[in-house]
Parts: C-alpha cells; sequence; structure tokens
C-alpha cells in the first residue's frame, strides 16, 4: 500500500496536499487548469507532481501537446490516491468529532410518518440524556428499514411495520387511527351531526399514507359502504395536507392529527360500522449491543402522547 509510507514520509498536510494536485492533474490532464482550480502557481503543480513521482520512483505524467496524459503507473496510482483521500477525509471526521465530544454514534432509519410526528421529540430527549452519542438519520419507506438493519446499513429501525427474519423488534407503541375531514366551520354544539357513511360516499378517501392498516379498511369499505372513490397518497402529511384543503378525507393515526384538532382544523368523524384498526409503532436492531440496548430501553420507556 502507497498511503502509510507516503503520507508518512511526505507530512500529513503536505502528503494529502499533494494527492489532492495529484487527482485534479489527472482528472483534468493540464497543469494550469489545475494550477487555477488551486490558486497556486503552474511551476507549483510541476514541483509537487515531481516530488510525487520521485516518492514513487517513476513518471507519473507523459505530456501530450500542451495537456498530459496518465502513464500506466499514473492509471494504477490514481484510484488508489483516491482511495487515501477518502481514507483521510474519513479519519478526520472522526477526529473531529471525537473532539466536539462524540464518542459513539447511530445509524438510524426511520419511516416518513414517525420522522412527522415523534423524530423531534425524540432526539430532543435522547440528546440531552446522550450527549456523547451522534444520531444520523435516514428517512426512508418502512418496507425498506428491515431489510438495513438486517444488513448491516443501519442500526437501529423505527418502523410502521414489524421486523422481519433474523432482526430483533420490539413494539413501542400503539394509537388509534381515525377518520377525518377539515373542519366545517361550525362549533361542537351548534354543528350538525356529520354522517360518516354519506362522508366515505361524498368524497375522495385518500389511501395507503400507512404500511399497514390499509387492507383492512378497504376490505370494510367494500361491505359497508355503497358507493366510494380511493385515491392512493403515500405519504401521511400529504395526505393531511389535502384532507386540510377539503379535497377528500381519510383515515390517519391520531399522533398526525392531534394538534390540528386541536386547533380546530380537522375533525374526527365516528364510524360505528367500521372496526378501525391500530397503528403500531416499532424498534428494529440487530445486536444486543449496550449503544442500541440504550436506545431502545430510552424508546421503550418514552411517553408518546
Amino acid at each position: 500500500m502507497y498511503n502509510n509510507k507516503y503520507i508518512l514520509l511526505m507530512g500529513c498536510n503536505d502528503g494529502t496536499r499533494i494527492l489532492e494536485t495529484f487527482i485534479l492533474a489527472a482528472q483534468y490532464e493540464n497543469f494550469r487548469v489545475v494550477a487555477e482550480k488551486l490558486f497556486i502557481t503552474q511551476p507549483a503543480v510541476t514541483f509537487q507532481i515531481r516530488q510525487l513521482e520521485k516518492e514513487l520512483g517513476d513518471k507519473l505524467f507523459v505530456k501530450n501537446g500542451r495537456h498530459v496524459a496518465l502513464t500506466e503507473l499514473g492509471r494504477l496510482f490514481y484510484p488508489e490516491a483516491k482511495e487515501i483521500i477518502g481514507q483521510f477525509d474519513r479519519s478526520m471526521k472522526t477526529v473531529n468529532r471525537f473532539q466536539q465530544g462524540f464518542h459513539k454514534s447511530i445509524r438510524i432509519a426511520i419511516s416518513a410518518l414517525l420522522a412527522d410526528t415523534i423524530l423531534p421529540s425524540i432526539l430532543r430527549k435522547y440528546t440531552e440524556q446522550y450527549p456523547e452519542v451522534e444520531l444520523s438519520i435516514q428517512v426512508l419507506e418502512s418496507e425498506q428499514i428491515s431489510h438495513l438493519v438486517k444488513h448491516g446499513n443501519v442500526d437501529i429501525g423505527l418502523s410502521c411495520l414489524p421486523g422481519i427474519s433474523n432482526v430483533n423488534s420490539v413494539k413501542f407503541h400503539e394509537e388509534p387511527v381515525s377518520l377525518v375531514c377539515s373542519h366545517d366551520g361550525y362549533d361542537a354544539e351548534s354543528g350538525p351531526i356529520i354522517d360518516a357513511q354519506k362522508l366515505l360516499e361524498d368524497n375522495i378517501i385518500f389511501t395507503d399514507n400507512h404500511p399497514a392498516y390499509w387492507d383492512s379498511i378497504k376490505d370494510q369499505l367494500k361491505t359497508s359502504v355503497t358507493y366510494y372513490k380511493l385515491m392512493k397518497v403515500n405519504q401521511s402529511h400529504i395526505t393531511k395536507r389535502f384532507v386540510l384543503e377539503g379535497i377528500g378525507v381519510s383515515f390517519l393515526p391520531k399522533s398526525i392529527i392531534n394538534r390540528e384538532i386541536i386547533e380546530g382544523r380537522l375533525l374526527e368523524v365516528p364510524v360505528p360500522f367500521m372496526e378501525l384498526p391500530a397503528a403500531s409503532m416499532y424498534m428494529i436492531y440487530k445486536y444486543d449491543h449496550q449503544l442500541e440496548n440504550d436506545f431502545v430501553t430510552f424508546i421503550s420507556s418514552y411517553h408518546f402522547g
């Protein structure tokens, strides 16, 4: 390997700077362009390349008119140089995180619905209790999360679906699902009673904004409602926006509509002729390591109102 020998001999800062000059020269095949990109003189670029060639013991470039071209050694060394710089950058980020007080890290994948509801409060409380842990967050569909945990791409998944085989899956919250429509402007005492069946027959029903409960609701609609029109909208926050605009109605988990209900912008409508399912939240993880176990314990003890 070139990297340890080269960076030790040249000095860390000089070594990485010269490698970056070489990488740009290989990409642009023109020392003048490299000098402009780095805000240095063209002789300085030539000098750095000569230093690197001296260290490696052979030519990296040959002249090609006003341009340069990689030699066979240059083509061989180019991906090595990129890997050296990439590893150096990753190492520096690790050191910087440590210097900032982050001694551990957790990679979390979370479904869009949970990111829109529980994530902010979780982040605030968790970072207060575990300031030394750095969190990285990916927002993904629930169907993807278990596979990422299983293959080690993330450490923890927060999903609307239970985990697949070979991962641990813990249900940490369950909440009711409600039929909601935009507010009709009446107060609770003087407003007319909303007929759920007529509401469902007269409005577009936005579906598939949750990965778990819509099959059950659709089956019940077939036997309970004479006529209905469905429109698939796979994001819960978009569904809520459409309902707020009065475009249609939907069945949504309580956590995502709480604020709008309290503010009087949405109405919950009882549906006595249907048995509405619950929406569940799951933690998915593969390893019983201390860091993951602490996170699971924290989430399990957290109150989701």
